[in-house]
């Protein structure tokens, strides 16, 4: 028996399981669209249930802001496709959209937007990064059932109309929002995202991400269900209340799993390099955990690399937790959330990575380095049961 795990830009891994050994496979080969993503695209916005198709919802000399979420695929050719649907549908001039990429990493996606607009298009629009730290990037929306502030990105917040481009993905992934997720608290301010991702309190954070986004006023969005890599499964536009009560089906189908414990867990992160995080790494790790024996085994292949972060280099000390909790208070940092996680498991079962990442580092913070793809078989042939998952950080168990 073999199976192909893909994992990283473009990386493959043949394992090869015997067929004694008891072996179940997840999110290996998700189906793509296999049609025109501009046709896909057009359709889904013209076509919603119980409410207006997008165009008969904006109007001339609306000003128009366009969300960009994060782990979207293929996030620029999307894009591409809704102005394309904007330009020949609605009479929105392009001087009045402004698109608002969360971070950083989604930002690169603007160097593929270059090649793919006509130049007239790229220059009459306005381009923004989704900076937390700046309080004037900020607008007061309304506070929390707790009494904290929740604060948007003052563009979204002034903009005539909203659509925001959001992953489609299972509710219960580790660290996630559910189905406002790429709404808040990517778009909030420095202080509120590290207060959820430090105390990782799911419910209330999905709670403050409803009530942030009907604030906001927000009608209508865009649901892009990955598949593998960096392909989509499917595109849904619409309405968001009608949304709600069907796409997240659409995710559950395609990665969410029968909860069936191994001794040996092999997941991947595949698709580009900003894919390759610590926050997919932390994902990937929750949900194989939950797939895993105490006591047993957990590999995920990946292409991290690049110097560790700062609250993950703390779990090479002997007192971790107390540093943890000394940077949050200190120098807060996104990747602590990463860091607990790996705190709280690495203790109860055996870590495997397979990365880009120095050797001495992996082993430094308490996980096992993978030299070679031949170790993971190595691994395969010494257990009794195996689950290996394709893109274990979209992935959740039942």
């Amino acid at each position: 028996m073999t199976i192909d795990l893909r994992y990283g830009a473009s990386k493959t891994l043949c394992l090869t399981p015997t067929e004694e050994q008891s072996v179940q496979a997840h999110s290996i080969a998700i189906e793509s669209l296999d049609h025109a993503l501009n046709e896909t695209i057009h359709k889904s916005l013209d076509t919603s249930v119980h409410f207006p198709a997008f165009k008969e919802i904006v109007f001339p000399e609306d000003t128009l802001a366009i969300s960009v979420g994060q782990g979207v695929p293929q996030v620029a050719k999307v894009i591409s496709c809704i102005l394309d649907y904007i330009q020949t549908s609605t009479a929105i001039s392009p001087n009045d959209i402004t698109i608002v990429f969360a971070n950083e990493q989604e930002a690169l996606a603007i160097h593929q937007l270059e090649a793919l607009l006509d130049e007239f298009l790229l220059s009459s629009l306005t381009m923004e990064v989704h900076n937390p730290d700046i309080s004037e990037d900020l607008a007061y929306l309304t506070a929390t059932a707790e009494g904290d502030p929740i604060r948007l990105n003052k563009t979204l917040v002034d903009a005539d109309v909203v659509l925001p481009i959001c992953s489609n993905l299972p509710d219960s992934l580790f660290g996630h929002a559910g189905f406002f997720h790429d709404l808040f608290p990517l778009f909030t301010e420095t202080e509120t995202i590290l207060r959820f991702r430090s105390q990782q309190d799911a419910a209330s954070l999905t709670r403050d991400a409803i009530e942030a986004a009907n604030m906001l006023g927000v009608q209508y969005l865009v649901k892009v269900t990955p598949a593998n890599d960096d392909e989509i499964h499917n595109i849904t536009a619409g309405d968001t209340y009608t949304l709600q009560t069907t796409v997240p089906a659409i995710a559950k189908q395609v990665w969410q799993h029968p909860h069936s414990p191994a001794d040996l867990c092999i997941g991947s992160i595949s698709g580009p390099p900003h894919h390759q995080t610590w926050d997919n790494f932390a994902r990937a790790l929750s949900g194989l955990a939950k797939s895993t024996n105490p006591g047993g085994s957990i590999v995920i292949c990946s292409e991290l690399e690049g110097p560790l972060p700062a609250p993950i280099k703390f779990l090479s000390s002997n007192d971790a937790t107390d540093h943890l909790r000394e940077q949050l208070r200190q120098q807060p940092d996104v990747n602590i959330q990463a860091a607990q996680e790996i705190l709280r498991l690495k203790t109860d079962y055996h870590l495997y990575l397979l990365s880009s990442l120095d050797g001495d580092d992996v082993e430094s913070i308490g996980l096992a380095h993978i030299e070679s793809p031949d170790q993971v078989n190595n691994l395969i042939s010494s257990a009794d049961s195996i689950t290996i998952v394709g893109d274990a950080h979209r992935a959740t168990v039942e």
